[in-house]
């Protein structure tokens, strides 16, 4: 859950600053863009509780995270031009719905097999690790996209603003794409992480699917 949480949530703030800084979005338009996030959400998430009946939640987590990890890297494709509908919106749903599919196999195996008495202290510790995993994502990410960035081009937000108030449209695609190149090199960094997060849920979930454990107790 900590590696599940690593990579969206870095996203989710790579991205906010991509929207505001590269394509000039003001907070609410910005905000309504990620409107299809909360979308998929909910839509993976029913989708989930009832695959989890039929399918290992092994299964159902790997294909979730896998869809995550596509649409991050699909969504480290950006450029300074890239358009919202076409690019954006496709990637920023996918994520959700990579998210959600993965998030609730997760939790019901983080509880299944514990003691009664003990499963508040194991729903304490999954959500705990997703929020370490959200604080270290955006953390880490963040320090990349920096790095890259300022190894491009020192001080290019700075220069980026300064460009366009200078109405120098070539300034202002040199630092336009550095800032980006930080930004893709942070998302393809979380999609890594996200496939490590696949790779461990394959080997050590064993949990069964929830109709395997009904039936053993009818019989």
């Amino acid at each position: 859950m900590l590696f599940v949480s690593f990579g969206p949530m870095g996203t989710f703030y790579l991205l906010t600053l991509y929207m505001q800084h590269i394509l000039e979005y003001d907070p609410i338009r910005t905000g309504l863009a990620w409107l299809p996030f909360g979308a998929g959400i909910i839509i993976s998430a029913g989708t989930a509780s009832k695959l989890v009946v039929r399918f290992a939640p092994r299964t159902v987590a790997v294909a979730g995270i896998l869809i995550s990890t596509a649409a991050i890297l699909w969504l480290s494709t950006i450029t300074p031009d890239s358009g919202y509908v076409q690019h954006l919106m496709v990637g920023i749903f996918a994520v959700a719905v990579g998210f959600g599919l993965s998030f609730v196999p997760l939790t019901l195996t983080a509880v299944t097999g514990v003691r009664p008495e003990d499963s508040g202290i194991a729903s304490a510790l999954l959500n705990a690790a997703q929020q370490i995993g959200v604080a270290l994502g955006i953390a880490a990410l963040s320090t990349i996209s920096i790095t890259t960035t300022e190894n491009r081009l020192p001080n290019a937000l700075a220069a980026l603003y300064d460009a366009r108030s200078a109405s120098d449209p070539e300034a202002v695609t040199t630092t336009s794409q550095a800032i980006v190149d930080g930004y893709t090199t942070a998302l393809s960094s979380g999609a890594i992480i996200l496939a490590t997060a696949a790779l461990i849920v394959a080997l050590l979930i064993t949990v069964r699917p929830q109709i395997d454990d009904q039936h053993r107790s009818y019989n």
